[in-house]
């Protein structure tokens, strides 16, 4: 999204509010995204409002703040405003109509289900994926005779909707295969779609193809926690316990710092042309260029450090932080340090971010700077007790039960009594039972 500035800062729920309700429309906009992204329940009122306006308009005839408001009013998960989200499914914007149905599926009441329906049901153009998935979620499961056309859909995405609601409602093979088929889909939207759409049915097999998908690392990382999440519900609910969970926490680990061990190593060349190649716009290439200057090791840190330095491109950074956080090299350790403390709002930098959190669990691993040792343990600390991405506390989880120390130990025994996550908490107890059944030597 585009940034703007606001003639007082948004950085309360008063000052959001106050924005919401103002006349510059981009900032507006980032202020309903800002309330939001901050669950600021006091801002229900005024998102429901601005779900009626008529000042932001786009010549297309689009509303960009009713969406966003929509998808705030998601977020905020209230189920009083869901008169107002249902009115909203009535206005011509096909978009807003989309982002009102993902707000509804969102707050989970089913007092919302006919009037889905009544879209279903409908002649004209409708985000038929977005209410079939809306429908699923809510387990309206009446309405299968409706559902089942639509896997002839012309859209394949739609196809998509209707195999998960299917799967979901009779567990039939049959529909997960669809899915998986599409994770190798030329179509990158395509993949993209079948991995979320797995993700939310929540199955083991789904995960291992998940793992196996060309789709990047942040959307494997989002689907296989809600895969964890469901086999949690199902162990609470049932009181079973399988091995899923060790293969989910091992793949999860597995991609904070990902190996590209299928790439041939490109010998010969210099360092400099190595960096250059992770311009180039080809993964390919690019991993390629990881590959070769994780194996040529420490002489890369110095000239990685300056590239990083001088690049504003985050994909970019992404790749030199990865090398950098590999070799584990104490000279990068202040690099990785800013680098987890950075502010983000995108899931590139929030990549960066985790990678920087293994890499310092790699360098507090290797190192006997003592000096060093405690300031990795301090922000990877700070990273698990005050961050909002459930990956990078995670990450950070990893990197600690790496370092090995009795300080990690205690700052891993008070966060499994203090985290809300459940993933989160299970990487805990996981670090600790991995420490005690192994019998690993904590350094002193």
């Amino acid at each position: 999204m585009t940034t703007t500035y606001a003639t007082e800062p948004i950085n309360s729920a008063e000052s959001a509010i106050a924005a919401l309700t103002g006349d510059d429309n981009q900032t507006r906009y980032y202020a309903a995204w800002w309330l939001g992204k901050h669950k600021v329940q006091s801002a229900c009122p005024f998102l429901c409002a601005a779900l009626r306006d008529e000042r932001y308009r786009t010549e297309q005839g689009g509303y960009p703040l009713r969406r966003q408001a929509a998808r705030a009013l998601g977020q905020l998960k209230n189920p009083e405003v869901l008169p107002d989200l249902v009115i909203a499914l009535d206005c011509e914007d096909l978009n807003l109509r989309e982002a009102v149905v993902q707000a509804i599926a969102a707050i989970g009441d089913k007092q919302a289900i006919p009037a889905l329906i009544n879209l279903l049901r409908s002649n004209s153009e409708q985000p038929f994926e977005a209410i079939i998935e809306a429908l699923g979620t809510l387990e309206a499961w009446s309405v299968r005779d409706l559902v089942e056309p639509f896997l002839q859909d012309k859209s394949e995405r739609v196809q998509c909707a209707a195999a998960r609601y299917l799967y979901l409602l009779t567990q039939e093979p049959q529909y997960l295969e669809k899915l998986i088929h599409n994770l190798n889909h030329d179509n990158m939207y395509l993949r993209w779609a079948a991995a979320f759409d797995l993700g939310a049915i929540g199955h083991l097999t789904a995960a291992e193809a998940i793992i196996s998908a060309k789709v990047a690392d942040s959307l494997k990382l989002l689907n296989l926690r809600r895969i964890l999440e469901a086999l949690l519900a199902d162990e609470a609910e049932n009181g079973t316990s399988g091995e899923g969970k060790s293969f989910l926490l091992g793949a999860i680990d597995r991609l904070l710092l990902p190996e590209n061990r299928e790439v041939s190593v490109v010998r010969g060349e210099a360092i400099a042309s190595l960096i250059d190649k992770l311009y180039y716009n080809h993964p390919a290439i690019s991993a390629i260029a990881v590959e070769s200057l994780v194996q040529i090791g420490n002489e890369t840190v110095e000239p990685l450090i300056k590239a990083f330095l001088k690049c504003k491109d985050h994909g970019i950074q992404g790749f030199i932080i990865q090398v950098l956080a590999r070799i584990g090299d104490i000279r990068a350790l202040d690099l990785l340090i800013e680098v987890v403390g950075i502010e983000v709002a995108n899931h590139c930098q929030g990549n960066v971010r985790r990678m920087a959190a293994r890499g310092l669990g790699k360098i507090g691993r290797t190192t006997n700077d003592i000096s060093a040792i405690d300031r990795c343990i301090e922000k990877l600390n700070w990273a698990l007790s005050n961050v909002e991405d459930w990956a990078l506390r995670y990450a950070a989880i990893v990197s600690l039960e790496e370092i090995a120390t009795p300080e990690t130990q205690a700052i891993l025994t008070e966060a499994l009594a203090q985290q809300g996550d459940r993933i989160v908490k299970l990487r805990c107890q996981t670090a600790l039972e991995n420490w005690q059944s192994a019998k690993i030597k904590i350094k002193i």
